[in-house]
């Protein structure tokens, strides 16, 4: 089995024509990730983290631009009523939690995946299943006769297979950061088909985000794309509906690694804790996501309001009761108001506990 020939990466230092701008390579303490920033961004909040802000460094990275490039189809603005239905649907949120703080903080992001293309050569075998069906017959006795019901039964037939295979095969996506697996399942797929050639000015005013998984550290997730492509056509190619145990030996040659450029605006608040929490929308689709968190505070402080109200109305109780010692009528009065304040007092448990509750429901950020 021969080792691929993988594109190979360069050092960036400083701010330099790179992909076509004049971009600067930068880092976020917090978090690690790399980005490619106008130098006026340098001195913000990391977009993706927020936990601290970007700061100059070199950069480990392809010197060629990115072959392709997904536009946004949505504007900041145009995100305005999907914002609105996303935040509304969160009762008792936090005062940094609102649509307009979060139009302001938006930014857009390009995050990299990478498209393989390459040449499967070599042997395979495995096991390949055909269906078929085998008719039985039930006899059952009731209402004083027999009757019969005939059963179908599906069936597989497992036979090995063996051959050779020598097939190329064309864009099969690999992921180009470690996290890419969380940013699909947080905002929903991106359709590839609609990218186009990159063009420096579609980039401009956007922050783009650096593979951490380079070629050469990306091949081992890349290969299984490629094997799993191959025994899908083996498996045709057996006129099987199934296949197992499949095994190849190949080589990959004429391999071509293209960098796509995905759209993504990203947004923050902060939470009781003064922790910053980050909103993700996809540029494409629109989707949103990310945890939308109730503020328990707030909760805990509409409690103490409630119970504080439940108190003065049981306290007026007291006063009514014992008024009713010298005028039994106000006695009336007092338990009316005694069991409207056990259930004021019982209401304020609902602000102090939707909140943990709502807080549960939320996916947990890695």
């Amino acid at each position: 089995m021969n080792t691929p020939t993988l594109p190979q990466s360069e050092v960036i230092e400083e701010t330099a024509a790179i992909w076509g701008l004049s971009l600067h390579p930068a880092g976020c303490a917090a978090c690690r990730r790399v980005y490619l920033v106008e130098t006026r961004r340098i001195g913000q909040p990391c977009p993706l983290c927020g936990r601290a802000k970007l700061q100059a460094q070199s950069a480990l990275l392809r010197p060629e631009a990115p072959e392709l490039l997904a536009p946004f189809r949505f504007q900041p603005g145009d995100l305005r009523p999907r914002l609105e239905k996303f935040v509304n649907e969160v009762w008792l949120r936090g005062d940094d939690f609102n649509i307009d703080t979060l139009l302001q903080r938006i930014t857009p992001i390009y995050w990299p995946s990478w498209l393989v293309d390459g040449d499967v050569i070599g042997e395979w075998q495995a096991e390949a299943g055909f269906d078929y069906q085998v008719k039985s017959s039930q006899e059952t006795y009731g209402s004083g006769k027999w009757s019969t019901r005939e059963l179908v039964e599906q069936r597989i037939r497992w036979e090995p297979r063996a051959g050779q295979i020598q097939r190329h095969y064309d864009n099969l996506a690999a992921p180009a950061i470690s996290e890419q697996k969380r940013l699909i399942k947080v905002t929903g797929p991106y359709q590839f088909d609609q990218a186009g050639a990159y063009q420096p000015g579609q980039v401009q005013n956007a922050i783009l985000c650096l593979p951490d998984l380079p070629p050469e550290n990306a091949w081992p997730l890349a290969r299984p794309q490629l094997d799993e492509a191959a025994a899908d056509e083996c498996q045709q190619a057996a006129g099987a509906q199934h296949i197992r145990n499949f095994g190849l030996r190949a080589g990959y040659k004429s391999l071509r690694w293209t960098q796509l450029l995905l759209p993504l605006y990203v947004t923050r608040y902060t939470d009781d804790d003064g922790n910053p929490r980050i909103l993700y929308l996809n540029g494409q689709s629109g989707a949103i996501g990310g945890a939308r968190l109730a503020s328990q505070k707030k909760g805990w402080k509409i409690a103490g309001i409630i119970f504080a109200v439940a108190a003065v109305v049981f306290l007026a109780a007291l006063f009514f009761g014992l008024v009713g010692l010298l005028f039994p009528p106000s006695l009336i009065l007092g338990g009316a108001l005694g069991i409207l304040a056990m259930v004021i007092a019982c209401a304020a448990i609902i602000p102090a506990a939707w909140p943990w509750q709502w807080n549960r429901s939320q996916p947990q950020e890695d």
